[in-house]
């Protein structure tokens, strides 16, 4: 609601559209923009326009939607219907993006590994035609589900010039909760996912989402998850507590774990995955790695194929160039440009 606000003020000139899962759901709360659509019509009214940040990555949306049962998802209630881009347009849209000197493509989407659904194909199906572009800038691709990563889509990954990096919304890895949750795999498939990414990557960057104090989560169940991450080469969580929604078949279940339980829960995993990215980041001490130069802050800084955010000790011209890392603190990477 703030960034509507914001760009009626700072558009007053311009139609202001307002869009996403949440008009959907409640309408009545966007009426303040000038329109409010639903997903299908946004899709239409983008086709063929391709958006431009202001950074040296461009974030490519292959598809939207998903189909998916978790229990604790609204998602799937409000965007089920999955609409994925052609061959063409995305080729296109790499073209593009290479044509405007972008030196890394994030593959993005609601749910990308249903991509090509709609359409009788897949994701790797995309990832084979993206193999054979010479031209093909570095591949990051984002969130991807458990279920959808395997030995096939590994070995294309091998054939491109691929960010060392992968985002699991795993969620739990407790089995109860798991089942519970309707994800559809238990911690014995996790324990092979995570096997087969340090099998064929190494110093690779592995995020996972993590929802603490969902309904039935036990202090030994939370424990399984706490170990999970504890002995598996996680670098990086986004960590939520569980929230009811309604309209989701779990908020039956109610909110039983209390806010302090989830905040101590919250806080011991943040605790973890500190010291586990300190302890990753401090493995890379004189490895040199390409990094994509972008401005925060009026800082110079890098993101390396492997998700390492490095400040640098100069400024540079080039959008990629290699950079050596030379140190670490507990929450910044340092490194020195190669010439």
């Amino acid at each position: 609601m703030r960034k509507l606000r914001s760009a009626l003020r700072r558009y007053p000139d311009h139609k202001v559209i307002a869009t996403g899962c949440a008009c959907r759901l409640t309408p009545e709360k966007y009426s303040i923009a000038h329109e409010v659509i639903d997903n299908i019509e946004r899709n239409i009214l983008i086709k063929d326009i391709f958006p431009e940040p202001k950074k040296a990555r461009y974030f490519l949306k292959i598809q939207d939607g998903c189909n998916g049962k978790c229990s604790f998802c609204i998602v799937a209630k409000v965007r089920e219907k999955v609409e994925s881009k052609s061959m063409e347009q995305i080729l296109a849209e790499i073209d593009w993006a290479v044509s405007h000197r972008y030196q890394e493509i994030v593959i993005v989407g609601a749910n990308i590994g249903l991509y090509g659904f709609d359409m009788s194909q897949r994701l790797v199906d995309l990832l084979k035609k993206l193999c054979k572009i010479s031209y093909l800038p570095r591949i990051r691709l984002s969130s991807l589900e458990p279920r959808f990563l395997n030995e096939e889509i590994v070995q294309y990954l091998k054939d491109l010039p691929f960010c060392r990096h992968f985002h699991l919304p795993i969620q739990s890895a407790d089995d109860d909760i798991l089942n519970k949750m309707n994800r559809q795999y238990d911690r014995g498939y996790l324990e092979k996912i995570m096997s087969l990414v340090t099998k064929h990557f190494n110093d690779c960057a592995i995020g996972a989402d993590i929802i603490v104090g969902f309904p039935g989560e036990t202090s030994a169940k939370f424990s399984n998850t706490y170990k999970f991450i504890k002995t598996q080469p996680f670098t990086h969580l986004h960590i939520f507590p569980y929230s009811p929604r309604p309209l989701t078949s779990a908020y039956v279940y109610g909110d039983p774990v209390d806010r302090a339980t989830k905040r101590s829960r919250l806080w011991q995993l943040t605790d973890l995955i500190k010291l586990k990215n300190h302890n990753f980041r401090e493995k890379l001490i004189g490895k040199t790695f390409d990094v994509v130069i972008e401005e925060t802050d009026r800082i110079k800084t890098g993101l390396t194929d492997n998700y390492i955010r490095v400040v640098l000790d100069k400024t540079d011209k080039a959008i990629k160039t290699p950079v050596q890392i030379t140190r670490i603190t507990a929450s910044k990477t340092f490194g020195v440009i190669v010439q």
